[in-house]
């Protein structure tokens, strides 16, 4: 094979470079980049200008730009009118560390709730300690209703990745139960109170299973002669079923008013 001056084959360009020869066949078609020359062998040939831009090509896909504003980049474009390119690329990047923060906290989130339940039988009633909690409120629907496909859709985009939160059911005395999400910061809608609850892990299969485990929940309560305050909250945990996926995961919850009385 002739070679000119000490030019390199696009296998050669594509193991130098850490890309496949089909990316390289790909911006060539895109008209971005070119071989040096083409040999009377039809090898594709490629020197030291090549590199550079081939470098720069991937820095700027890199970034994110399309090829399109590649092809601009490195043909007409200035570096006044290349720098806000670089500063959106800038922004993007930031936005998709965000992203990537808020799924890393997900799955810790997940990893550590499911250690936790696995410390504690199912179905087994237990006292907890709980600082005052701020909710949102995200709909209201009667306590005879089921969450259904059309409430979700009734109310869909309100709450963004809902199904990675805790859904907060709140019982009141009106028949009506208040959708709710916790509210880290701002403005909310119901503050639950610090203090001891009556707490029950449940995993059900179907919406009969989790009436009757309400109802088992309250006999339970006065069975032990509870004095609980507030409202009925359960607390929905889809995101648990990752371990289970033929069961969802709920938590039931009341505020108890007597607990230097309560013996577990």
């Amino acid at each position: 094979m002739n070679r000119m001056q000490g030019e390199i084959t696009i296998s050669e360009l594509a193991k130098l470079m850490q890309v496949s020869t089909h990316q390289i066949r790909y911006f060539e078609e895109k008209g971005i980049l070119d071989p040096a020359y083409t040999g009377e062998n039809q090898y594709r040939m490629y020197g030291m200008h090549e590199i550079y831009r081939l470098a720069h090509i991937l820095l700027l896909r890199k970034m994110g730009l399309s090829v399109q504003v590649i092809q601009e980049c490195l043909s007409h474009l200035t570096a006044e009118q290349i720098t806000p390119l670089f500063h959106q690329a800038l922004a993007n990047t930031e936005a998709e560390i965000r992203r990537l923060q808020e799924n890393k906290h997900f799955i810790e989130k997940l990893l550590v709730e499911k250690a936790q339940i696995s410390d504690i039988e199912e179905g087994t009633f237990t006292i907890v300690q709980w600082e005052a909690l701020p909710l949102k409120l995200w709909f209201e629907m009667q306590a005879a209703e089921s969450l259904n496909v059309q409430k979700l859709m009734q109310h869909q985009g309100k709450i963004p990745n809902l199904f990675e939160k805790d859904i907060h059911y709140v019982y009141n005395d009106s028949g009506r139960v208040g959708m709710y999400t916790q509210e880290g910061q701002g403005s909310y809608d119901l503050l639950l109170p610090a203090g001891s609850y009556v707490k029950r892990t449940l995993m059900v299969q179907n919406e009969e299973q989790l009436n009757a485990h309400i109802q088992e929940f309250y006999a339970h309560v006065e069975q032990r002669g509870y004095m609980c305050s507030g409202p009925l909250l359960m607390v929905e945990k889809s995101y648990l079923s990752l371990f289970t996926p033929d069961q969802l995961h709920y938590e039931l919850f009341s505020y108890l008013a007597n607990p230097e009385e309560v013996h577990v």
